[in-house]
């Protein structure tokens, strides 16, 4: 049985996973060591959504602050 591929979203911008034969926690490990933000919140497997041939896991930013 072939897997589907796993990708991550921050923002606009889409990741690879990192170690696709591993977990969800496991490819998140090795995504925070470059992008720190995915320290701050918690992907569970139901949030990945299917979008084409591709598991999406969508990293939620805050919305940006603005004096005024």
């Amino acid at each position: 049985m072939e897997s589907v591929k796993r990708v991550f979203k921050v923002g606009a911008t889409r990741l690879n996973d990192p170690c696709p034969g591993e977990s969800l926690d496991e490819a998140v490990r090795h995504l925070s060591a470059n992008y720190p933000q995915f320290r701050s919140f918690r992907l569970y497997e139901e949030d990945g959504v299917v979008e084409e041939d591709c598991l999406v896991y969508t990293l939620q930013t805050p919305p940006a602050k603005s004096n005024g």
